[in-house]
């Protein structure tokens, strides 16, 4: 039987499990903790764009081996990021948890089962080569054209197909984005397992993540004006209140506070010497 008063376990969950309470607890973690994840975002970052640089200076020209050697080359390096991104993870889930991080996260999986984070993230890596290769194949077999016409109309058709792409992606990887958190809790849990372990747990929560990314698009449209200056923040934020959003449909804030109020003390039970 659960002893705890309703009101205080019901005003719990009801801060929690809402976009608003995932926002204010992702801010109240996050305030004076911006060094470390900000730090371990650009580099990142960093690591994709040299990654890009040193495929091309391997793999240069417009040929068919250069485009397949370059995105081969590129999709392997990815694999090694994953592994960086999944202790940025790890910070922010546990800097929204309140507890001790450092920069050495970063590499944290690095010894705990770098296996199994590799192979999620070579699935969520096909989902995301699958989903952008329509957009490849086009800008592969066409040309922008000689008139202004011709080129409006390639422009359009690749900013289209760049939004089909997009929009493939998070639908089909949607139910996996909360692997590199499952590994984080859970480091001995093989990949797939973590994927499968997602996608059970983000059923029913679709739509509560596309608000959740949704709120943040007026931010990210104000970062353009910032010379995407804002990001440095931003981006933090962000990852922090996904860290919470984890949490949230784990499950994590269904249990009440500790020491919110005093044990129960059981009632001693008499009983009537004289009843046979």
């Amino acid at each position: 039987m659960d002893e705890s008063p309703p009101s205080i376990t019901k005003g719990y969950r009801i801060m929690r499990k809402n976009l608003k309470g995932c926002k204010k607890l992702a801010r109240e973690t996050l305030a004076g903790n911006f060094t470390v994840p900000v730090i371990g975002s650009i580099a990142v970052a960093a690591m994709s764009v040299i990654s890009s640089y040193i495929s091309t200076a391997l793999f240069p020209g417009d040929s068919l081996y250069a485009i397949i050697g370059g995105e081969v080359f590129s999709f392997i390096l990815s694999l090694v990021i994953c592994v960086f991104s999944a202790g940025l993870y790890r910070i922010y889930l546990n800097i929204s948890r309140r507890e001790a991080y450092s920069f050495g996260d970063l590499l944290y999986f690095f010894s705990h089962q770098p296996d199994h984070v590799i192979v999620a993230s070579f699935v969520l890596a096909l989902i995301n080569l699958v989903t952008s290769l329509p957009l490849a194949w086009f800008s592969f077999t066409s040309n922008m054209g000689n008139t202004t016409e011709e080129q409006m109309n390639w422009a359009v058709t690749y900013m289209l197909l760049t939004l089909l792409g997009f929009v493939l992606n998070l639908l089909v990887a949607m139910p996996f984005t909360m692997s590199y958190y499952i590994l984080s809790d859970n480091p001995d849990m093989k990949g797939m397992q973590a994927l499968k372990a997602s996608a059970k747990l983000m059923k029913g929560h679709y739509w509560e993540y596309m608000k959740m990314l949704l709120s943040f698009v007026p931010w990210i449209i104000f970062s353009i004006f910032t010379l995407y200056l804002a990001l440095i923040w931003l981006v933090p934020y962000i990852e922090t209140c996904m860290a919470v959003f984890y949490r949230n449909i784990s499950g994590e804030f269904d249990e009440p506070p500790v020491d919110t109020y005093p044990p129960v003390t059981p009632i001693p039970q008499f009983h009537d010497e004289t009843e046979a």
